[in-house]
């Protein structure tokens, strides 16, 4: 496919400092350095797992646990100042 594109000089430079790095023709760098650039920007990112510890709290035997909105309210009376 033939097209127009205007490059930066900046780009421009670069790419022709590519050329002749790796003893390309202008047209062979543009195209594999967009397909690099290409393959990164539409690759999946990795993402690690995420997992949390479980740790034994214990049992406040004071505690309705099967009431959450109790749990709640206690918990934001704790961390208010």
């Amino acid at each position: 496919m033939r097209t127009t594109v205007t490059l930066e000089p900046d780009v421009a430079r670069r790419l022709r400092q590519v050329s002749r790095a790796e003893k390309l023709r202008f047209k062979e760098a543009l195209n594999a350095t967009l397909r690099r650039g290409l393959d990164q920007r539409l690759a999946k990112p990795s993402s690690k797992q995420f997992h949390t510890v479980a740790e034994d709290m214990g049992l406040l035997p004071h505690l309705n646990y099967d009431n959450i909105g109790d749990l709640l309210e206690l918990a934001e009376r704790a961390s208010t100042p």
